[in-house]
């Protein structure tokens, strides 16, 4: 039996995912590669497609899925099993060039999706692992997720929109240690502390420890950091973070660390417990930030006193309660001063954390250096609130400790 080369490669173009300039021409058209009927429209977001959950959405965010087709097992590879490891290099570079490209162009969605899909279907058919072609170092050294990053416009349209970051994010987990690596470092290069934090909220990117998931509960939202440069020259900055449930975190789980993006440095700001049992808090930059000078003061004050209740209007004067006449002996409470910790880092640039230098890398400070530091160990702490949320503000500059620490 004669077979006709052209029926052959016929069916190999067929099979293999079309090329980008393919797919722009057919976007209108009914017209696409061999799949599954029940496959979603390689053109068209699936309904089932796993979300990437954004902080403003008000949700809770879900662990990212691959996506998986119901054409594994179905494609034309086993008509041609003698050309099989052939076919399998020319379709994994294919979707690896069209992952280039819309990567190059920030092509946006929902058009990425459907090219997306194609290639999540065609590598199914052949086995392939479209979730590690995504997390290859396959352009210049780096994952395509950390080009679109790196490419990303600073102020989205809509910061809800599923952007190409999205879209790549939600095809590629597990993700591997070394493509977490590589997103942190493009969240750094960019200073992209928006999208690092919105990063931190899927469990993928940023897992929670089990004991902070058993006290904390699935369903509630974690710690939130907000980052404001300060204007001028002297590279200020303010952090303010709050932090659920310190207390009970702290004795269970004995650390607490906030991880957050500021002046071009990764930062990390945790709380701990020491062997000898003293409550410290460190302030140290993270790998791939740059050295630098730091004087910095962590604030912690009182929270607000929730407003009183709404009395109703009674019915008639009759039902209305007689007013207490004010007490001579009672006093006003005074509020407590702040608890105010000075972290700087003295005769030594900061450095990063394991970077074999001999400066320092890591800030620390007792909390009992301040006059109302240690209440934060006990319970009923006032500097607390109801829920036991500690509310917490860093104001820092990059410039050599004074004698006097002034932030601008």
């Amino acid at each position: 039996m004669i077979v006709d080369s052209k029926t052959s490669d016929q069916f190999l173009l067929a099979d293999a995912p079309p090329s980008y300039d393919a797919l722009e021409s057919l976007s209108g058209s009914n017209t696409s590669y061999r799949r599954d009927e029940k496959s979603p429209s390689p053109l068209t977001p699936s309904p089932s497609q796993p979300s990437f959950q954004s902080p403003s959405s008000g949700s809770t965010s879900t662990p990212l899925k691959v996506k998986r087709s119901s054409t594994k097992g179905k494609g034309p590879a086993t008509w041609f099993n003698f050309g099989a490891s052939r076919t399998t290099k020319e379709v994994q570079a294919t979707v690896l060039g069209l992952v280039r490209d819309l990567v190059k162009q920030q092509y946006s969605t929902p058009g990425a999706s459907g090219i997306l899909d194609s290639c999540s279907e065609a590598c199914d058919a052949y086995d392939i692992s479209f979730s590690s072609i995504l997390q290859e170092k396959s352009i210049e050294n780096h994952t395509p997720i950390h080009w679109a990053i790196v490419k990303r416009p600073s102020e989205p349209p809509n910061p809800d929109d599923h952007d190409l970051v999205t879209a790549l994010l939600s095809r590629s987990a597990p993700l591997k240690p070394s493509t977490i690596a590589d997103i942190r470092l493009a969240c750094l290069l960019t200073s992209d502390q928006a999208l690092f934090q919105r990063l931190r909220l899927s469990p993928v990117f940023s897992p929670v420890s089990g004991t902070d998931e058993m006290l904390l509960g699935a369903s509630i939202l974690p710690d939130t950091i907000e980052v404001e440069e300060v204007e001028g020259d002297a590279g200020a900055f303010v952090a303010n973070f709050e932090i659920l449930a310190f207390q009970k975190r702290m004795r269970v789980s004995n650390r607490i660390r906030q991880e957050f993006i500021a002046r071009g440095r990764m930062w990390c700001l945790s709380f701990s417990i020491t062997p000898s049992s003293q409550w410290v808090v460190r302030l140290s930059i993270l790998e791939h930030s740059p050295p630098t000078w730091i004087d910095s003061r962590l604030i912690i004050e009182e929270p607000s006193p929730r407003p009183a209740p709404v009395t109703p209007m009674p019915s008639s004067l009759i039902d209305a309660p007689i007013p207490e006449q004010p007490s001579s002996n009672k006093k006003r409470s005074k509020p407590k001063p702040a608890i105010s910790l000075r972290l700087k880092s003295g005769n030594f640039q900061l450095t990063p954390l394991g970077s074999h230098s001999q400066n320092r890398g890591e800030i620390e400070v007792a909390l009992e250096d301040s006059m109302m530091g240690l209440s934060l160990q006990y319970d009923g702490s006032s500097y607390l609130d109801a829920e036991g949320t500690l509310r917490a503000r860093l104001e820092a500059r990059l410039a050599k400790p004074e004698a006097e620490c002034i932030i601008c």
